[in-house]
């Protein structure tokens, strides 16, 4: 059997509370806009769990938790292409993580991929029950739904908490030094992120800095306000992502050149038109537009996913063609305060020495969204290629 709906008319503690009471097997899909996960489940135990959200990649993890760096990562992932070796068996070949780290983080990432889920507000699923394809695995990991998924309303109910004390992950923080009380020690991620928030990081900033999910950092930052070493401000300007669309405004019914088309046709006939004059940039913000209006609807959600990956191809091309070295060409570049949290971060990683390729390739953010902020970068006149 097989079952679909959206979280908003089933939440996703009714779901996995469904198919764990009947201890089912099958595969469960979520996806939300550009966001997809999916969910190996056999007799009510999660043996896996994928996204295609960058930092939810299994080397994101790794660096998160400080095992490897991004340099060795990246070395990893050439291996890798080289040979076909799965990333972790390269690891541990190679001598930078045990075997025992590798299931441990493998378990990590399962979970957090999982119970990200819980923190959705929209989605649509698809659940196909049924037994799993025999898939040759190195690690096995199960984890049992019925304790996931009391988890998973937990961890709902403390991102609502935290959500009263930072609104978004835009806000940034004042820190307070305290007198007579102990500093958390700043080789831990409470100290590095206490001295990030002072740095006038945003919570995003540190979010990307560690190569993190949101609500892990989320949480510790809570903690630091609760425990009164920082404060909660919001900047009175934000500043926002550039695209070749910004400042143009997308008129949807000027594209569809169609009388009779209303709601979420016209959004899906203006899509299909700028996707095929290769206008991919235009389509993602069409697309950005309907799914605020309709975010469960599938013919958006997967006309999204086609117009990102026109894009990455194009600007693959464009800018990963050869193998260039980006340069700042401003020293005081990475200090400004007008770039976005994606730009202060790929902006941090230019040194004059790596590839573009390889800034990219290990980046926490998805590869759409760093490659148009680097080009957004390049065509400000930031940086520069060589």
């Amino acid at each position: 059997m097989s079952l679909q709906g959206t979280i908003d008319t089933m939440s996703v503690a009714e779901l996995m509370g469904w198919i764990a009471g009947r201890k089912h097997s099958g595969i469960l899909e979520f996806k939300r806009a550009a966001i997809a996960k999916k969910v190996d489940i056999d007799s009510g135990k999660v043996v896996n769990a994928t996204s295609n959200d960058a930092r939810e990649y299994f080397g994101q993890f790794l660096i998160n938790f400080g095992l490897i760096t991004e340099d060795q990562l990246q070395k990893a992932f050439e291996t890798q292409k080289e040979t076909g070796v799965l990333l972790g068996k390269i690891l541990v070949m190679t001598g930078l993580v045990t075997e025992e780290q590798v299931l441990k983080m493998l378990e990590m990432k399962i979970r957090e991929t999982f119970l990200d889920l819980y923190l959705w507000d929209e989605g649509a699923f698809d659940f196909q029950d049924g037994p799993l394809p025999d898939e040759a695995s190195d690690v096995s990991v199960t984890l049992d739904l019925v304790q996931l998924n009391t988890e998973g309303v937990n961890r709902q109910a403390m991102q609502k908490e935290i959500r009263k004390a930072i609104p978004d992950n835009s806000c940034t923080f004042w820190c307070i030094e305290k007198t007579g009380r102990s500093r958390p020690d700043k080789r831990s991620s409470a100290g590095v992120m206490l001295d990030l928030a002072r740095q006038g990081l945003s919570a995003e900033d540190i979010i990307l800095r560690f190569h993190s999910m949101d609500f892990p950092i989320l949480h510790t930052l809570h903690d630091l306000v609760r425990r009164g070493w920082l404060a909660v401000s919001r900047p009175a300007d934000q500043p926002q992502p550039t695209s070749e669309m910004e400042d143009t405004e997308v008129d949807v019914t000027g594209e569809a050149h169609q009388e009779d088309a209303t709601g979420v046709d016209l959004y899906l006939l203006a899509t299909r038109k700028a996707v095929r004059q290769r206008k991919f940039e235009q389509a993602i913000e069409i697309l950005k537009k309907g799914l605020a209006e309709y975010p469960n609807h599938s013919g958006l959600i997967e006309m999204f996913g086609t117009a990102e990956r026109g894009l990455v191809d194009l600007l693959r091309s464009d800018l990963l063609a050869d193998a260039k070295i980006p340069f700042l060409t401003r020293k005081d570049a990475v200090s400004g305060k007008k770039w976005t949290p994606a730009q202060r971060y790929i902006l941090s990683r230019i040194d004059g020495q790596r590839h573009l390729r390889s800034i990219i390739m290990v980046s926490p953010l998805k590869e759409v969204d760093a490659l148009r902020t680097f080009k957004a970068s390049l065509k400000a006149g930031t940086v520069g290629l060589k």
